[in-house]
């Protein structure tokens, strides 16, 4: 089978899409569909060469690595798809803060895509202005000429959401100063959509502040219609994750090891990468992923050896 032939078969069977395989490769997608049809009146040696390279880097990890499920339906999952669904269906605000690591964000993006009207973005130190997260926002939205100007933007994206019944999320929101939360504030009322605060627990202290009406955040607070507090994964969230990796979960000795790393703060996403280490070295042996594996990843992890 030629290489191209092999590429086309990929294509076929739908496991990549051409741009996919054009922009991985490091070639464009233009050059890709020429070589394709045998048109390519390019570097031929160029793009075979990229495309083996391709190749090997798929097999390899195939081979190789091992890709943690996706999305896993913990109960800490539903507690925040619980929160969304007030802040859209209300429409309200919502918090949902805590640890990290705890599948707060994994939550959130599996849930704008089981949902139309969803839209989500995240604030960070470069992205946390009213300017910044505003012009963010307009560009999730769709309005790809949106201008620099806040007063702008803010009219631009209060008028794409209103009536879509729809809900934002704004992830790391911590990092968002009092005058973006007070946009957002009026956003949200004169627009009637959701809006969901993901954050650690500044998102909360800073806006609790608001329950003393002379504070600054009190508008804010007030209009808050749940707070979704999250401290640290329970046991219930590291069995999901124990079955979604195939584990025997009547295993007391290995279910006590995972509850002791998943329970901590930030456990949850520190298991993951334990069982993914553990995976790769099972996969390596031809055997199952076992509580020694476990062990010698966390090991490997803490730099212990």
């Amino acid at each position: 089978m030629t290489l191209a032939q092999q590429i086309q078969q990929i294509l076929d069977s739908k496991t990549f899409m051409q741009r996919d395989i054009a922009q991985q490769s490091g070639i464009s997608a233009g050059a890709l569909s020429a070589y394709l049809k045998g048109t390519y009146a390019g570097n031929i040696d160029n793009i075979e060469s990229a495309l083996n390279n391709w190749l090997a880097s798929q097999d390899k990890k195939q081979k190789v690595f091992v890709e943690a499920p996706h999305f896993i339906d913990i109960p800490t999952a539903k507690r925040v798809f619980g929160a969304l669904d007030m802040a859209k269906l209300l429409p309200t605000m919502v918090t949902i803060y805590g640890a990290s690591g705890v599948g707060k964000t994994k939550a959130s993006q599996e849930y704008k895509k089981l949902n139309k009207n969803v839209w989500m973005i995240t604030a960070s130190p470069a992205r946390a202005t009213l300017s910044t997260i505003l012009y963010e926002l307009a560009l999730e939205l769709g309005i790809n000429d949106a201008p620099r100007r806040k007063d702008r933007l803010s009219r631009m994206i209060t008028k794409k959401l209103s009536g879509t019944q729809g809900l934002v999320i704004i992830d790391e929101s911590d990092h968002l100063p009092y005058d973006a939360l007070e946009e957002i504030r009026i956003i949200q009322e004169e627009a009637d959509v959701g809006f969901a605060l993901i954050g650690n627990d500044k998102v909360y202290t800073r806006i609790q502040g608001g329950v003393n009406q002379a504070h600054e955040y009190a508008r804010l607070w007030s209009r808050i219609g749940n707070n979704c507090g999250i401290k640290h994964s329970t046991k219930a969230d590291v069995k999901a994750v124990a079955q979604a990796w195939n584990l025997d979960t009547e295993d007391k000795e290995l279910m006590n090891t995972l509850c002791d790393i998943g329970t901590k703060a930030g456990g949850l996403r520190a298991l993951t990468q334990y069982l993914r280490l553990a995976a790769i070295a099972a996969k390596g042996k031809e055997t199952v992923i076992s509580l020694d594996l476990i062990l010698q990843a966390k090991a490997h992890m803490q730099g212990v050896n």
